[in-house]
């Protein structure tokens, strides 16, 4: 009898499996992603799968009943074009012969975002805004809201956060039709030491001297920039392993003067005791699994010297910096502290410590890709959006961002770096500039 059952089961997942795969092989579009390949002249890559083009081949804007043969859009499937293919799924191991492929329209789908404002491009009664990655104009047909003491958008300045929802435009603004404008105000909520808060200790390299190892609550052992180290030193972040901090003068000043250019204009002229003062340093760290930007409390930014390695040029080291300071300018730890407990199934613990919003963030890592949760992914997009207009804010070149992330994240690089495709977030970042950004 057991093995009879056995069997009914056996029988029982094979045909569910075959009824799953059937399924599959229906749904009206097996390819949905971003294009990371192209290989001249008909064939496209989207996450590991193929698609070709016919001459009969339709092509249409997502979310529309439309999709007719003379095919404006063609020109469009460049890579970081987001786009659902329809056609015959023969499997993994082959290419679809694209029947149909509807585009994702960047400028005339509805935006919203939430972000502190970083720059006022334009006061006046058609404000334009930068905030969240975006150039949002506020306009006499805004649904405006102010809270606080704001009372009009003359009180409206950098260092005030504003919630919007609009359409972007073919100008790389987005026209909001609502604009709720916040002010900046510090938030204190508990969290776990050594978990959501980490304790950072610093010593001198190669020692094991506990009385030579500082060892802080709530703020971070390194005070000082990296330009100003005279010796190498040792990082410890939380329950995590020692990592070496590099007295290499060149390397730490460069990354210093890399990350200070990214820093806004406003946070740089801001009173030392202002709590919305974020105390930005740059670090360079020997720590080969780190691909990105490690974020610290209180504005401390570290990048590995094994990916500054892989980069080409100032402008691709630029924006793995700038998803370090954009971390700290979301400021929206609580924001994050929550997702990540309901990501995890966590309550705190008993031992718990004191943190603040906006000020101080959450020592994470940033590494594009490495969170989930549906709130984690909107705020890795932010960070993404914000990172190119730092970048442009800066005089550096957004449009290396995309190459920056190619080389920067895979654990090893390939020999022949052309067969290196486009991971999501490079293909995300090239989505958004093709949307806001002219190329130089």
């Amino acid at each position: 009898m057991v093995r009879t059952g056995s069997t009914f089961r056996l029988l029982a997942v094979l045909a569910l499996a075959i009824l799953s795969a059937s399924l599959v092989a229906q749904t009206p579009y097996p390819i949905e992603g971003y294009i990371s390949r192209i290989q001249p002249p008909n064939s496209y890559e989207v996450g590991g799968r193929l698609f070709l083009l016919a001459r009969d081949t339709s092509f249409g804007w997502m979310g529309t009943d439309s999709a007719g043969s003379p095919n404006p859009q063609r020109g469009d499937l460049r890579v970081g074009a987001y786009v659902q293919v329809e056609g015959r799924d023969l499997g993994l191991s082959k290419p679809i012969l694209a029947a149909t492929v509807l585009i994702r329209d960047n400028w005339n789908r509805k935006l919203t975002g939430t972000g502190v404002i970083t720059r006022v491009v334009s006061p006046g009664p058609n404000a334009v805004f930068e905030a969240d990655g975006y150039l949002v104009r506020v306009g006499p047909g805004t649904q405006m809201k102010f809270d606080g003491d704001l009372d009009s958008l003359a009180d409206i300045s950098t260092n005030t956060w504003l919630h919007f929802s609009g359409k972007g435009g073919r100008d790389g603004v987005v026209e909001a039709a609502k604009a709720e404008f916040i002010p900046a105000k510090p938030t204190k909520f508990k969290a776990a030491k050594d978990f959501e808060v980490a304790t950072v200790q610093a010593r001198p390299a190669g020692t094991r001297d506990a009385d030579q190892t500082s060892k802080e609550k709530g703020t971070p052992a390194l005070t000082d920039d990296g330009a100003a180290l005279k010796q190498d030193e040792e990082l410890k972040i939380g329950l995590g392993h020692w990592h070496t901090l590099p007295a290499d003068q060149p390397l730490q000043q460069r990354v210093h003067r890399i990350g200070m250019a990214l820093v806004p204009v406003y946070q740089r002229e801001m009173a030392e005791d202002n709590p919305s003062k974020i105390h930005f340093r740059f670090f360079a760290v020997d720590n080969k699994r780190w691909r990105g930007a490690v974020c610290l409390l209180d504005g401390a930014v570290l990048v590995s010297t094994q990916t500054i390695e892989r980069l080409n040029n100032d402008d691709q080291l630029a924006a793995v910096v700038a998803d370090g300071v954009a971390c700290n300018l979301q400021r929206q730890a609580a924001r994050s502290v929550v997702a990540m407990r309901k990501d995890m199934g966590i309550t705190v613990a008993l031992d718990v410590a004191e943190a603040f919003v906006p000020g101080v963030g959450l020592a994470a890592l940033l590494v594009p890709g490495g969170f989930t949760g549906k709130e984690q992914e909107v705020m890795e997009a932010e960070r993404l959006r914000m990172g190119l207009a730092l970048m442009h804010d800066a005089g550096f070149d957004p449009w290396q961002a995309p190459e920056a992330w190619r080389l920067a994240l895979p654990r090893k690089l390939p020999a022949d770096l052309t067969k290196l495709t486009y991971p999501d977030t490079s293909c995300f970042q090239l989505e958004i500039l093709n949307a806001q950004y002219v190329r130089k």
